[in-house]
């Protein structure tokens, strides 16, 4: 694959160079998706690559540099399990969904907040936005296998901590969709999942992906200190599925309904573990005032 990106005027040999081309390629996919988008009617096939967007510039990565550490490696085997997982997960998501809707709920909603003027809108507001969240968390992943491209001494006693960690977060992730797939799928079912992974945890999933991430961190870290800087990645996913976009949204969307206040009262928005029975007696009470809770 080297020989065919130096067609391309990418240098092999520089990290800088082969970065820029799996962050071109992510941006010129999403660009992609976007002018198809507009032909469809709506943008929710976005999220049948959102997943394979992870995995797809890492394998580049390490087939460019020809990578030949036992930390690029993992690094690869790991965003090629948690993306290709989230990737089959949310690609089967989409395809429920277009039969019914014509496309995911929520970007059918795009297409009326953003009008007049969708189609440019959704570009700068929908779609791009995405590309530059995918090449941030990303970081860990794409660099780590760029800087531990030389062979290594193996692995270390941070690299079996990241790969602990992990293997914690892709069980949850793996499960909770899982079990959400199968919940779901039952012909009459309660109106929340509340057994499993789901016990203690409203968003088992989103705990599993922030969880993966710093371990894939971990590992790039282990290999190669110097890319110390690619936290960002992990800070920017957790910060997005605790306090954007993920579970804090969803609370606040939901957190209206007497049934889910209940819900809230009991279970911690993200971290699987028990709520304390005083600890439920206050949230019932907070929640039932101002459809929010503190755990």
């Amino acid at each position: 694959m080297s020989e065919f990106v130096k067609l391309l005027g990418v240098d092999p040999a520089s990290n800088l160079s082969v970065f820029l081309f799996c962050t071109i390629f992510t941006f010129a996919v999403v660009t992609v998706l976007w002018v198809l988008g507009l032909f469809q009617g709506n943008h929710s096939m976005m999220d049948g690559w959102y997943g394979f967007a992870y995995a797809v510039p890492a394998l580049f990565a390490y087939l460019i540099v020809d990578a030949q550490s036992v930390t690029a490696a993992l690094l690869l085997v790991m965003v090629m399990l948690h993306g290709g997982r989230l990737g089959w997960y949310l690609a089967a998501r989409w395809r429920r969904y277009v039969p019914k809707h014509g496309g995911d709920p929520r970007y059918l909603g795009f297409v009326e907040q953003f009008s007049p003027g969708y189609w440019w809108k959704s570009f700068f507001r929908v779609m791009e936005p995405q590309a530059v969240i995918i090449v941030l968390i990303g970081l860990p992943s794409v660099v780590g296998i760029l800087v531990n491209r030389e062979p290594d001494g193996g692995i270390t006693p941070l690299a079996v901590l990241g790969i602990v960690v992990f293997g914690i977060g892709w069980y949850f992730e793996t499960v909770a969709d899982g079990q959400l797939q199968a919940f779901l799928a039952l012909p009459e079912r309660p109106r929340y999942l509340n057994t499993g992974v789901w016990t203690h945890s409203r968003h088992p999933n989103y705990f599993g992906t922030t969880t993966v991430w710093w371990g894939i961190w971990l590992v790039a870290v282990a290999g190669n200190p110097a890319c110390w800087w690619t936290v960002i990645g992990p800070i920017i996913n957790t910060i997005m599925l605790t306090s954007v976009l993920g579970s804090k949204f969803q609370d606040n969307y939901m957190g209206s309904r007497p049934d889910y206040r209940e819900l809230m009262a009991r279970t911690r928005r993200f971290l699987p573990i028990p709520v304390s029975q005083n600890a439920i007696s206050r949230n019932a009470g907070t929640a039932a005032r101002t459809g929010r809770q503190n755990v």
